[in-house]
């Protein structure tokens, strides 16, 4: 899943994500990108693959500084799945006033729920 703010779609993100699966931990990558990436894999468009994100972007209302978004997730793959941490960056100072998700592939498996939660 992508994940853009303010209907930014250029060159302006970043991203880093670290996954884990049973008993082994990797790097699954980083980049500069047009979107900060949640399932660079693709799998939150499975109706197979159960799928949980939280997403924590700090000080989206500062006007000062770039915003950073820090990313738990995980899915589960019929008894095995992944886990990952994921952050990042918008290189970007504006106030965030929209967020737009978008799978990275495919649509949104049926039945996929969203909930934003914020301080006004």
């Amino acid at each position: 899943m992508d994940i853009t703010f303010n209907g930014d779609t250029g060159a302006n993100y970043s991203y880093h994500l670290v996954q884990g699966a049973g008993a082994s931990a990797y790097a699954e990558g980083s980049g500069s990108t047009n979107s900060i990436k949640i399932w660079p894999n693709g799998n939150a468009t499975s109706s197979s693959y159960p799928n949980l994100a939280i997403v924590d972007v700090l000080d989206y209302k500062n006007i000062s500084k770039n915003k950073t978004a820090r990313i738990l997730n995980g899915f589960d793959q019929n008894g095995s799945g992944i886990i990952s941490l994921n952050s990042g960056g918008w290189y970007n100072t504006s106030a965030i006033t929209s967020i737009t998700l978008a799978p990275n592939t495919g649509s949104f498996a049926q039945y996929s729920s969203f909930a934003l939660y914020g301080v006004l």
